[in-house]
């Protein structure tokens, strides 16, 4: 079509030029040649605008043949691309109810919505992404609170740096566990706080700094450090993890910064270890963690047996992948204990059984047992021996 209206406007002006060297004068041929000149150009300009205007409809055009071929060829439609913030917004979101009855205290039982997490993550550009997580437990955080917020500066493609600055939980302690309830190891050690984490990820090694305000501080000087080596499992090679973190000061933990007995007063800063180490072989996992202080508390922010305590915990578990009723599930027995913690509220020893079914796609019915050993009442328990068992239904999405 460009081409034909091209030779159109030629003849036109081979024909103009004609006939305005028969009739008129030089003057006015000059006049004229100018005048067509600007007609030409005005008519180039038309035929480019309308082929512009016509390049939407090209494109939806070419999708339809796309579409109309891969119909005819029996293949997939071809999908539109989603729009740029949907590549790189993503939500997730979890939901657990557990229903659980106890002898302890002559007996008792309860349903409730333990866990709410609603998540989003946006992947900015290829360096930066921003993570929020609104939480809610019941008796815990109630109303929901904001319990992640981190904008992590990360390319493992590029660099094996990494920088994490926010809301988060700093990497003291791992936690890992096949149980419904949580380890005593998190009841002791785990702290969140608005904290600047440095990473640094070669092959299986990764190293983790960290450091933060803590509320028994008016400065950052709360720290701590992370060192890991970690290799998935391949096919009959067993994966395996280790860790070893350490904090400055085990006071800014969530638990026992509760308990200090004047916060914001720290009589002395007390290190905290902690030692993890899993194992992945075929349908096994092996889960053994032990965590505590490096030293003991000064009596003045927290006692035990009218001293200064020295709170550590400890995990042992194993756990196997099965089949039932062709469903995905696992079974795990697990064996915990606490010293000198006492003040958390903590049992000296816990037995735990669990058996869980993966009912459908990211939805898991599991069940556990568990018995609690208290500490003596010398010690400043009551001695006594408790069963709990709890149903819990979990969904993520």
């Amino acid at each position: 079509m460009k081409r034909l209206n091209y030779r159109l406007v030629t003849i036109l002006l081979f024909t103009l030029l004609a006939s305005c060297a028969i009739a008129g004068e030089p003057e006015s041929l000059e006049a004229e040649l100018q005048r067509l000149r600007q007609e030409i150009l005005n008519l180039k300009h038309k035929i480019e605008r309308l082929e512009k205007s016509r390049a939407p409809l090209r494109r939806e055009l070419e999708k339809a043949r796309e579409a109309r071929q891969a119909e005819e060829a029996g293949r997939p439609l071809p999908q539109p691309s989603p729009p740029t913030w949907k590549k790189r917004l993503e939500f997730s979101g979890l939901v657990e109810i557990e229903a659980s009855t106890t002898d302890a205290g002559g007996g008792e039982s309860d349903l409730q919505v333990s866990t709410v997490e609603l998540g989003a993550d946006a992947q900015i550009n290829p360096w930066m992404n921003a993570h929020l997580l609104v939480l809610y437990e019941q008796g815990k955080s109630d109303p929901p609170e904001i319990d992640e917020a981190i904008i992590t500066i990360a390319n493992l493609e590029r660099s094996p740096w990494s920088l994490a600055v926010g809301r988060q939980y700093v990497p003291f302690g791992n936690y890992d566990s096949h149980m419904v309830s949580d380890p005593l190891t998190l009841e002791i050690g785990e702290t969140r706080a608005a904290a600047a984490q440095a990473g640094f990820v070669r092959s299986d090694f990764h190293a983790l700094a960290f450091a933060f305000r803590g509320d028994t501080d008016s400065e950052i000087h709360s720290f701590g450090l992370n060192l890991g080596l970690s290799h998935a499992a391949e096919g009959d090679a067993p994966g395996y993890n280790l860790e070893i973190s350490w904090l400055n000061n085990l006071a800014e933990s969530k638990s026992l910064r509760e308990l200090i007995s004047r916060p914001g007063r720290l009589e002395k800063r007390v290190p905290g270890l902690a030692f993890q180490g899993s194992l992945i072989w075929k349908k096994w996992k092996f889960i053994a963690e032990w965590l505590g202080a490096a030293t003991a508390f000064d009596p003045l922010d927290l006692t035990f047996d009218g001293q200064g305590a020295k709170p550590q915990a400890g995990n042992l578990e194993a756990g196997y992948r099965f089949q039932l009723a062709r469903q995905d599930s696992f079974a795990a027995l697990g064996w915990q204990f606490s010293r000198q913690a006492t003040a958390l509220g903590l049992p000296r020893q816990r037995y735990l059984a669990t058996l869980g079914v993966e009912l459908f796609e990211d939805v898991t019915l599991a069940a556990e047992y568990a018995r609690d050993q208290d500490y003596q009442a010398s010690k400043g328990g009551n001695g006594e021996r408790c069963n709990t068992f709890t149903l819990q239904l979990a969904a993520v999405f």
